[in-house]
């Protein structure tokens, strides 16, 4: 996959709390990925009780070596070259509540080919 979950700095705090990603192959379009948390997993199963998704912004790009900063809190999305000679995409979840602040929680990331919406 393109996008591989790194770590969670800040865990409970919610002006620090940010999971990172690496991208792992260049994305033409962040749009096609979203970031969720699920608890209760056992034996590597991911649960069904998905608590939060963050689909990632549309008409985003990233390249093979870029890293992904999602914060919890609110701010303005951003991006900036790093130490490394990428770039650091900043996301922001625009949550009032920490996400990371259970022991089991674990962070998925979906890749999404295509989708449908329908008001109902």
């Amino acid at each position: 996959m393109e996008l591989e979950i790194h770590s969670v700095s800040g865990k409970g705090d919610l002006q620090n709390e940010r999971l990172w990603l690496q991208v792992t192959a260049d994305v033409a379009n962040l749009m096609y990925f979203a970031v969720c948390d699920t608890t209760y997993v056992d034996s590597g199963a991911v649960s069904n009780a998905l608590r939060h998704i963050y689909w990632l912004p549309p008409n985003w790009s990233a390249k093979n070596g870029d890293w992904i900063c999602l914060y919890t809190k609110n701010g303005t999305n951003s991006k900036a070259g790093n130490d490394k000679g990428t770039t650091t995409h900043t996301f922001y979840w625009k949550l009032d509540r920490t996400v990371w602040n259970k022991g089991k929680d674990q962070g998925v990331v979906f890749k999404l080919a295509t989708w449908m919406t329908k008001a109902v």
